[in-house]
């Protein structure tokens, strides 16, 4: 992107920079509806003038849409990002949309109790977490924003201050309170939308004719609805036994933590460790333990044993990020273990995966 976009496409405001102060009252009831050029410019450039931290702290529902696009040439790319939480109801859902030409990534997953949804494209699925902890999702993107500064994030930080010395055309809506304010500068053109009185931003769209575009658009109140569904196809537990094996003596071991992208408590009683031997067609299992064993050791009829092990360390009782596995055995030919998810009725990984 170039021109304004670059110049206001901040990910979020870091922590004590003080984006979180709120604005000074720039107009009295009678001034702010309909604003003036000058009005709106003083509004614009007051401090947290548009802050979606604030917004979040201020309304119990809210949703933060955002879609950037890119067409050059031909070559087309977007970026859409839907951020939406309901402290009542202790939900929230983060959906993005990532497309390149013909090629498009659609997800989009509801949490925050027991019973989570996961999209993926146009089909939905139901996922678990036994210890549910609800957290504000746009304070905790703005945290990884600023502990991951070159990850992909929501554009939700646009400083309103560097547009507010434009010449602004201003029209409004008496009954609604929408105010709608219109300028250009040498390469884009800036829509804004204020409602309510005093004015609250809740819309920024800015336009570089065919080339690039950006919207923004806040939603709050019972205009906020987040579902959950029942009844969807189950999806299994998002770990995958991928630890490389390593060879001590004529032992094969796989070992390895659970890592941090698995942010859901799963009871131990629904997931098993498996040893299969073979590959493709000719894979099958050959021992297992039900993780809330613990430990278990069993030999097979050819002499030969698979000992397992789950170190429950982060999250007593349940298996969570952190965990540790060991795997060990004393058998030869194509080895691999994988683990099976009872609850979904799925393999996450492995040549029985599918099957």
């Amino acid at each position: 992107m170039r021109g304004i976009i670059l110049t206001v496409f901040v990910l979020f405001c870091p922590i004590g920079a003080g984006c979180l102060t709120v604005p000074e009252e720039v107009c009295s009831q009678s001034d702010c509806f309909p604003l003036d050029s000058a009005t709106l410019s003083k509004l614009l450039d007051a401090p947290g003038a548009f802050d979606v931290l604030s917004y979040a702290e201020d309304f119990e529902r809210l949703r933060v849409e955002t879609s950037t696009v890119y067409d050059n040439q031909g070559q087309f790319a977007e970026i859409h990002w839907s951020v939406a939480k309901d402290d009542a109801a202790q939900l929230r859902s983060i959906a993005m949309r990532f497309t390149v030409g013909t090629s498009s990534m659609d997800s989009e997953v509801i949490e925050g109790q027991h019973t989570t949804n996961i999209r993926v494209g146009g089909d939905w699925y139901e996922g678990r977490d036994a210890i549910p902890q609800y957290a504000d999702p746009f304070a905790e993107l703005a945290q990884l924003a600023n502990e991951q500064p070159e990850g992909m994030w929501p554009p939700f930080g646009f400083d309103v201050a560097s547009i507010a010395e434009l010449d602004w055309t201003i029209s409004g809506d008496a009954l609604s309170l929408q105010q709608i304010a219109t300028a250009s500068n040498a390469t884009h053109t800036i829509i804004v939308e204020l409602m309510g009185s005093p004015p609250m931003v809740t819309g920024i769209e800015a336009y570089s004719g065919d080339e690039e575009q950006f919207t923004l658009k806040v939603t709050t109140g019972d205009d906020v609805v987040i579902t959950l569904q029942e009844g969807l196809p189950r999806t299994p537990v998002e770990f995958s036994l991928d630890a490389e094996p390593i060879q001590v003596g004529d032992v094969t071991v796989w070992s390895a933590p659970v890592p941090s992208g698995m942010d859901s408590d799963i009871e131990p009683s629904e997931l098993q460790f498996h040893g299969i031997s073979g590959e493709g067609g000719d894979a099958v299992s050959v021992a297992m333990m039900q993780l809330d064993q613990g430990t278990s050791n069993t030999t097979l009829d050819d002499g030969t044993w698979w000992e397992f092990t789950w170190i429950d360390f982060l999250s007593p009782g349940y298996f969570s990020h952190s965990d540790l596995y060991h795997i060990r055995t004393n058998a030869t030919g194509q080895l691999s273990v994988a683990l099976y998810d009872s609850w979904a009725q799925q393999w996450t990984s492995g040549p029985l995966q599918g099957t």
